[in-house]
């Protein structure tokens, strides 16, 4: 889709090695990046502080309301959203992203050449703050298990993951298993009255994930502890023993 002010940049593939191949995907990940990252927009993003998003494509208004606040925060203190391009949570954070001024990445789970930029989101779209990357070749369909491989690359672009609501099962909660399994900081939404669709945001508290409250007197949720931890030097050790799945690796 061609933005009426705005050409469409023209994709870019970054093989690993690369000078401009995110060296925390490589160190992250070892042996298990992707050999090409097919991308799409603004490449110095790559190496701005990112924080990743991942949450249901069925949250509950509330969720998506601390999803949007959260991005909101975020990108007025300088950092970069980073997160899928499916419904719900991932959507919610660019659209915050965007419409608040900041930055965002989009991550994925098909080939570069499916992407097309929502009608929701063109009044507020800047390709100079966007970047859209996908680990698989251009023309590749969408498939379940491109999604899980998509949220582990979200989890290596990212100083820190927050997780607005998780299943029992499914992608979410793989994802912040796998947060934590890489050594990353994870921090997930609570509140008072969490919906029953979410039961694993309590499952990721418990297993080392930091939980993520509304401040009562701004009314907001407190996501400075996000903040710090996502200034913070990215300090990794390699994965290049681990196999995929992440969440499910032993």
């Amino acid at each position: 889709m061609s933005l009426p002010d705005q050409p469409t940049p023209a994709p870019v593939a970054l093989n690993l090695g690369d000078c401009d191949y995110p060296p925390a995907v490589a160190r992250l990940l070892g042996s298990k990046a992707p050999k090409t990252l097919h991308c799409r927009g603004n490449l110095t993003l790559l190496g701005k502080p990112a924080v990743g998003f991942c949450g249901s494509r069925k949250a509950s208004a509330k969720g998506l309301g601390v999803a949007a606040d959260c991005a909101t925060q975020l990108v007025k203190s300088g950092f970069v959203v980073a997160s899928g391009y499916a419904a719900g949570v991932d959507y919610t954070a660019h659209q915050a992203a965007l419409e608040a001024g900041g930055s965002t990445i989009m991550v994925l789970p098909e080939g570069i050449e499916h992407f097309r930029v929502r009608k929701t989101l063109v009044a507020d779209w800047d390709w100079n703050r966007v970047l859209v990357i996908s680990q698989f070749p251009p023309s590749t369909s969408w498939k379940a298990y491109h999604a899980m491989a998509r949220n582990t690359l979200i989890i290596a672009l990212s100083r820190a993951m927050i997780v607005i609501e998780a299943g029992a099962t499914g992608g979410t909660l793989h994802a912040g298993l796998s947060t934590l399994k890489m050594g990353l900081p994870l921090y997930v939404v609570e509140y008072g009255d969490m919906p029953n669709e979410a039961p694993g945001n309590a499952e990721l508290i418990a297993k080392g994930g930091f939980a993520v409250r509304k401040n009562p007197q701004l009314g907001l949720a407190n996501i400075e502890p996000i903040r710090l931890a996502a200034s913070k030097p990215l300090v990794v050790s390699t994965m290049q023993c681990a196999t995929l799945p992440l969440a499910l690796a032993t």
